[in-house]
């Protein structure tokens, strides 16, 4: 249960929620988790990887994390609440050439 990639992923999460974005950013890096059973798992590491580069304002990476997320699984999109907050503080300060495409993710998660 708790192998290697488990353990990195814990590790993310820790520092993205002690606002450590690079740290984060650093160990999603070496986190492989392509072969992991869990979609939960992989969508969880995915919206812990956006709130990362958010903490780090970067509007262009959370953007892309966001909406292969969507694509992925845009049903949890739209129920996470970490993803919702990430879609709400990307638009109120997304750049003109991002903004349509932040618009659009929040009118689809239904914050506009």
């Amino acid at each position: 249960m708790f192998g290697r990639t488990n353990t990195e992923l814990h590790a993310v999460s820790v520092e993205m929620t002690d606002s450590d974005a690079v740290e984060g950013l650093r160990l999603a890096d070496r986190a492989d988790v392509s072969k992991l059973p869990s979609m939960e798992r992989r969508f969880t590491f995915g919206v812990e990887v956006a709130r990362c580069y958010d903490l780090r304002r970067d509007d262009a990476a959370v953007l892309v994390h966001l909406l292969e997320l969507e694509e992925f699984e845009p049903e949890a999109v739209e129920r996470s609440p970490l993803a919702r907050m990430v879609t709400a503080f990307l638009v109120v300060r997304a750049r003109p050439t991002q903004r349509r495409q932040a618009v659009g993710l929040a009118e689809r998660l239904h914050l506009l």
